[in-house]
Parts: structure tokens; C-alpha cells; sequence
């Protein structure tokens, strides 16, 4: 399982937003000073991501945030490797079809190839979509670390603030 700590910078009702500098997962990688996934290179690198609030963690507070590595293998793998063997399977049917209607093999392994490939894109896109809204993917907040000051600066709340009376408005802003 992998761990990152970072400070909670939005709080929604299930969710919130975590910026953590990468320091685990990265520790062992020999191209995490070269390695523009997240931005930039460098090992000092910050991203902000989205977690399932389970600890009651507020704004500002330090967090620890895990994320499932099986999780992440699977992700891998749907996003890099699975469109590759669905075009590799397009690729070969489209021999078999060619050699069916006598066409250019080359002409319509290309053709199914590439067609596999989109279509396996969509299903790729469509699995996010889902992902997304069920959230099944989603870091978790697992523990706060330390409790924030009261007002931290660099931190919004994504929360309606409460109404104030016309006169209130009117003393605030002239």
C-alpha cells in the first residue's frame, strides 16, 4: 500500500483535496529526478490530489494519505497494456479478413488495428467515467498527523458561507 503525507487545501462534504510532496512511492525510482508525470522533474516535486475524507480531517491539517497498490497495478495495466492487446488482436483479425476477401493484408490489419485500439480507448474512457463518479479508485485520508493552525492562508473551504443581512452588507462595503 502506498503512503504520502500532505496538507488537507479544500474540504468538499466526502471528499478533499490533499497536496503532498512525493516522497514514498518515487524513493526508489531511478528516473524520479527526470520523471515529468507530475509536473516537472525533480525530487521535490508537489500535486495535489483528490481523497475519501474517512478521518474527518479538516482544512490545513496534515494528513496521511494511502492508496491501494494492487489498485494502482490494475490501473496500469487497463491504461497501458490492455489497449495495446486489443490492437495486437485487431491487427490479427484484420489478416484473417483480408485473406478472406482477398485484400491487402497490411491494408486491413492497419485498418482493424487501429480501430481495436480507439475502441478500446473508449472502453478505457468510459471505465473512467464510472470510476469517477463511484469513486472506487480514490485515495483515502487514513490518519491526521497533526491538526491545523486556525486560518492557514494558502487554504480554500469549499463550503456556502453564511447569509448576511442587507444592513451587515452595507456597513462591510459602503
Amino acid at each position: 500500500m502506498a503512503t504520502e503525507e500532505g496538507i488537507i487545501t479544500k474540504v468538499n462534504e466526502t471528499t478533499a483535496m490533499v497536496k503532498t510532496k512525493q516522497m514514498t512511492a518515487c524513493e526508489s525510482c531511478a528516473e524520479k529526478d527526470t520523471c515529468h508525470s507530475t509536473g516537472g522533474g525533480g525530487s521535490g516535486k508537489t500535486m495535489e490530489v483528490e481523497a475519501e475524507n474517512t478521518a474527518n480531517a479538516r482544512l490545513g491539517d496534515t494528513v496521511i494519505v494511502t492508496f491501494d497498490s494492487t489498485r494502482l497495478f490494475m490501473l496500469s495495466f487497463l491504461l497501458y497494456v490492455f489497449p495495446i492487446i486489443i490492437m495486437i488482436i485487431g491487427a490479427l483479425l484484420g489478416e484473417r479478413v483480408a485473406q478472406n476477401f482477398n485484400g491487402n493484408p497490411s491494408t486491413y490489419s492497419a485498418i482493424m488495428g487501429f480501430a481495436f485500439f480507439f475502441a478500446a480507448m473508449a472502453v478505457v474512457k468510459l471505465m473512467d467515467k464510472r470510476a469517477r463518479k463511484t469513486g472506487q479508485f480514490r485515495p483515502e485520508i487514513v490518519k491526521v498527523k497533526r491538526k491545523a493552525n486556525i486560518g492557514s492562508a494558502d487554504a480554500e473551504v469549499d463550503m456556502p458561507l453564511a447569509p448576511c443581512s442587507v444592513a451587515e452588507r452595507h456597513q462591510a462595503h459602503p
